[in-house]
């Protein structure tokens, strides 16, 4: 079977630590052949670490001349769009980080263009790909805890962290934040898990209006946050209610990430992450912890999404985290800071058929 040409789009520290490093896992089945970035020392230095081909600093160029079938899209949020519509348009399939786009309206567009253009769209984050996520699946579906009651997660850290640099400072920008950056991980979970929602109300606001860059280069800068630091959100899931609490406002905690309430049990945890126990309360047996089976090499092992493309591409098939669930769960953020303005609970744009466990 042939091998499927990739190019990346943003050559920043997340395509640097995460993506690029785990490149070369895919080199039985798909090769790097171009990167692209508006900084030239970091399209360069990405070019000549991985092993690319070429080097672009003008996207247009970059899709003229680069003979790449899949795009990486690793830019930051508010290039998201632009990025993969302009990839989109020239036949080229996407994978995009998250979130999708910065609007409900943008992500439908993003999906027609692909229907359009009878091409691949797959979004992060990769909750639906983990194993972690799957095994938490299969045991609510097979009744493990019971019927789901409700469920909670939340994601609470310092908004820097090390090695943070002045140029993600796009983090603190309007249309970034915490809920966009963090949240989406969540609400891909509980998603993923229970299903869509239909309602969302929220509060929100910025408690901490600046940060402080402590190490580094740039030690020292400061960072006006123009988006929500602190978000609370809870879902109507039609049957059940979930909550959701997110904020950089917080040093450290002990609490888990996501915990799932059945009439016979519970489910606590992490399934966001790969490689990670799954707690099981059941009032017969009490806690007992089931590690996780089979492991990845990478507890953030984004690079899966980008391999599981590749294997979509390679087959003709439709990716698993695809981009009506990434809308959906965009429409919960958007829809949830909406709420917190207006005061009230309101009602979603999207839905999408959840994943069917094994």
């Amino acid at each position: 079977m042939r091998t499927i040409l990739i190019g990346v789009v943003g050559c920043g520290q997340v395509a640097q630590r995460v993506y690029l490093p785990e490149f070369h896992r895919l080199q039985d089945k798909a090769t790097l052949v171009a990167v692209c970035d508006q900084v030239e020392e970091r399209a360069r230095a990405a070019q000549q670490r991985f092993g690319a081909r070429a080097y672009y600093t003008d996207l247009d160029r970059f899709l003229r001349q680069s003979n790449a079938e899949i795009v990486v899209n690793l830019t930051p949020h508010q290039a998201h769009v632009p990025v993969s519509m302009a990839a989109l348009a020239a036949c080229r399939h996407v994978y995009t980080e998250k979130p999708l786009a910065q609007s409900v309206d943008d992500a439908t567009q993003l999906i027609d263009t692909a229907q359009g253009h009878r091409v691949k769209l797959a979004c992060a984050p990769i909750m639906l790909l983990l194993p972690t996520l799957q095994r938490w699946q299969q045991l609510l579906h097979r009744g493990t805890v019971g019927r789901a009651t409700f469920a909670r997660a939340q994601l609470l850290a310092p908004a820097i962290w090390d090695g943070f640099s002045a140029d993600q400072a796009w983090y603190f920008a309007a249309g970034s934040g915490p809920l966009m950056d963090g949240g989406v991980y969540a609400l891909t979970a509980l998603t993923g898990l229970l299903g869509p929602a239909l309602r969302v109300s929220a509060m929100a606001g910025t408690v901490i209006s600046e940060h402080v860059i402590g190490h580094g280069p740039t030690a020292g800068r400061r960072l006006r946050t123009e988006a929500e630091d602190s978000v609370h959100l809870h879902l109507d899931l039609g049957g059940l209610f979930a909550a959701l609490d997110i904020s950089w406002c917080v040093q450290a905690s002990r609490n888990v990430t996501c915990e799932v309430y059945g009439e016979h049990g519970t489910l606590s945890g992490d399934p966001t992450y790969a490689n990670t126990p799954i707690h099981i309360f059941q009032p017969r047996s009490g806690w007992t912890v089931e590690e996780p089976a089979p492991r990845w090499p990478r507890d953030d092992d984004w690079v899966q999404g980008v391999a599981h493309l590749v294997d979509c591409v390679r087959h003709d098939t439709a990716p698993v985290n695809g981009a009506a669930h990434a809308r959906h769960v965009l429409d919960i953020m958007l829809t949830a800071l909406r709420s917190a303005r207006e005061g009230r609970a309101l009602a979603l744009q999207t839905t999408f058929a959840p994943p069917i466990a094994q």
